[in-house]
């Protein structure tokens, strides 16, 4: 029986999506340090449920969004 990451479906929380931290390490091309940095820092939001450290998708995606840079044509 396939789990639903092996699927790439993914059960919704209160419909939220969340991450783990491989997921955003690969997402992002970031280190585990790196995004434990940002932990610490306060920079990204996440939730921590019986030592699995969790981040929502939509606030990930609205973080992205406040940091967008447009260029100049």
């Amino acid at each position: 029986v396939d789990t639903p990451l092996e699927t790439g479906i993914r059960p919704a929380i209160g419909n939220e999506v969340y991450l783990t931290s491989e997921e955003v390490c690969d997402l992002f091309s970031l280190s585990k340090r790196s995004l434990q940095n940002y932990r610490d820092n306060r920079q990204i939001p996440y939730t921590s449920i019986g030592g699995k450290i969790l981040y929502p998708q939509s606030a990930l995606h609205k973080l992205l969004e406040s940091h967008y840079v447009r260029a100049i044509r």
